[in-house]
C-alpha cells in the first residue's frame, strides 16, 4: 500500500503528469467534438471515446480502452415491489494497480451514458436510475450474468459512487456524475446541467477513501503524517485513491480517473470488498485484453463474454521502475 501511495504522490507533484493529463483531455475533446457536429449517438460517442485513450501511457500507468459490440446484456431486479429488466450500464471504467502481477488495489465504475436531449437537459430512464443508484440484488436475464453468475448478484456501494452517469453534452462534453447525485437533482425524469452545478459546484468533489480500512494501517499513518500534513488530520484528504462524486468537464474527469478517484473500492491487497464485482472484473479486465499483463485467476477460469460495453481501464504496475 504504501508504494501505490508513494508512487501518486510522486505523479500529483509532478508537471510532466499534469501536462500528460491535460493533452488526454485535448485529444478527447478533438474527437468528442467530431462526433457531436455529425450527430452521432452514445454508441458512436463512446467508441470514439475508447480510440482517443487506448494506448497512452505515463512511466508506469497504461490506459487501456476498447468497445466491446456484443449483444446487449440484461439484468432483472425489483423496482420497489415490481419486476424489472434494464442492461446494467454501457460502459465500465476500471482502476488497478499491481505488484508482482497481482492486483493490490482495484475500482471500478459502472456509466450509463446519455446525449443531451435539449440543450444542457437529459432525460433520465427511471428504472435504469434505481439500478444504479440501490443496486439491488439482481440476476442475469440475458447476456453476461446470465452465462456467468448461476446465483443472483449483489454489488456492494459503500461510496454511492459505483453507478453513475455520463452526460455528453454539445459541443463535445462530458459530466459524469454519480447516480445518488441524478435521483436528488433531478426534476420529474429529467437533470439539467444548472440542477448539477448549482448544488454540486458548492461541494468538495473528491472525498477521502477511509484509510483506516486498509491493510498496513501503521505504515500507511507514518507515511501520511510525513508526506501530507497539508491536507490534514486525522480526515486523510489526499487528492488522490477518493470517491470523486462528479466530474464537471472531460479535464476534471481524466484527471480523476487517472488519480484512482472514481468508482467503488473493489479489493485491497489479497482482501476482495465485494467477492461478486471482484469476478465481474476479472471477466472485464479479460475482454480487456489486461491477462497479459495482470495474474487474473479466480475459481472458475471459463467464461462467456456476452456484452455489449465499453471498457475502460488506468493500469498502475509498481514494480516499473522509471
Amino acid at each position: 500500500m504504501n508504494r501505490l501511495l508513494e508512487t501518486f504522490s510522486d505523479y500529483y507533484n509532478r508537471l510532466y503528469f499534469r501536462n500528460f493529463q491535460n493533452a488526454l483531455a485535448r485529444e478527447v475533446y478533438e474527437i468528442l467534438g467530431t462526433s457531436f457536429s455529425n450527430s452521432d449517438g452514445e454508441v458512436k460517442m463512446v467508441t470514439d471515446l475508447c480510440k482517443a485513450i487506448d494506448g497512452e501511457t505515463f512511466g508506469a500507468l497504461k490506459l487501456h480502452a476498447t468497445k466491446i459490440h456484443g449483444s446487449r446484456s440484461f439484468v432483472e431486479f425489483y423496482n420497489q415491489y415490481k419486476p424489472t429488466t434494464k442492461e446494467l450500464a454501457d460502459m465500465a471504467i476500471l482502476s488497478v494497480a499491481t505488484r508482482d502481477g497481482d492486483i493490490v488495489y482495484e475500482k471500478t465504475a459502472f456509466i450509463q451514458s446519455k446525449k443531451e436531449d435539449t440543450e444542457n437537459s437529459w432525460k433520465i430512464d427511471q428504472d435504469q436510475l434505481y439500478l444504479l443508484h440501490n443496486f439491488p440484488t439482481f440476476k442475469g436475464e440475458k447476456g453476461i450474468f446470465r452465462k456467468n453468475f448461476g446465483k443472483e448478484v449483489i454489488f456492494q456501494n459503500h461510496s454511492e459512487t459505483l453507478g453513475n452517469f455520463g452526460l455528453f453534452q454539445s459541443p463535445g462534453e462530458m459530466i459524469l456524475v454519480n447516480a445518488l447525485s441524478v435521483f436528488r437533482l433531478q426534476q420529474d425524469d429529467k437533470i439539467s446541467f444548472s440542477d448539477i452545478r448549482k448544488y454540486l459546484h458548492t461541494r468538495n468533489n473528491v472525498f477521502s477513501t477511509p484509510l483506516i480500512d486498509y491493510p498496513f494501517w501503521n505504515e500507511t499513518l507514518y507515511w501520511y503524517c510525513k508526506n501530507f500534513p497539508k491536507y490534514g488530520f486525522p480526515f486523510f484528504n489526499l487528492p488522490f485513491l477518493g470517491t470523486s462524486i462528479v466530474s464537471f468537464n472531460i479535464h476534471e474527469f481524466i484527471r480523476n480517473w487517472l488519480l484512482f478517484n472514481i468508482g467503488e473500492v473493489v479489493s485491497i491487497g489479497e482482501k476482495a470488498v465485494n467477492y461478486d464485482l471482484r469476478n465481474f472484473n476479472r471477466i472485464l479486465l479479460r475482454k480487456a485484453g489486461l491477462s497479459d499483463f495482470i495474474n487474473l485467476k479466480t475459481e472458475n477460469q471459463q467464461y462467456e463474454f456476452d456484452h455489449n460495453i465499453a471498457i475502460l481501464v488506468a493500469h498502475i504496475n509498481l514494480d516499473e521502475k522509471e
